[in-house]
């Protein structure tokens, strides 16, 4: 059970909110700049070589990768909320024994105590066949 007190909680809410405003800003930007640069790779087209044209690929791609990660920290931002809402903010998901608050100051989203995300890392690892240290 979280023994976080209800200053903490206002603490972390502010931190979640100012990285949500971050994160919206982030997205916007980079749809913004995948927009230009495929209209560049439009535009310029007929006189980019295939070098210029793979560049402008890899730089899309790049920028899809990292709306889709802004995507996902504002999805834990929500989740996050609705664990306050519903009180288990700051109760480890696997094991439901308290997240230290040092750990959510860290990481205000986290939804596991250090020793289950440890454990749910070195599972996820073994199933995509990698050696955890």
């Amino acid at each position: 059970m979280s023994k976080l007190d209800q200053q903490q909680i206002d603490h972390l809410s502010g931190l979640m909110a100012e990285r949500w405003t971050r994160e919206f800003s982030e997205i916007r930007s980079l749809l913004s700049e995948l927009g230009e640069e495929r209209e560049r790779a439009t535009l310029g087209r007929r006189e980019a070589d295939s070098s210029d044209e793979a560049l402008l690929n890899t730089l899309a791609e790049i920028d899809e990768v990292l709306v889709r990660q802004n995507l996902q920290d504002v999805r834990d931002i929500a989740a996050a909320r609705e664990r306050i809402a519903a009180g288990t903010y700051g109760d480890c998901i696997d094991c439901g024994e308290a997240i230290v608050y040092e750990r959510l100051l860290a990481y205000p989203t986290a939804k596991r105590c250090i020793g289950c995300q440890r454990e749910h890392e070195r599972r996820k690892a073994a199933r995509e066949g990698r050696a955890m240290p």
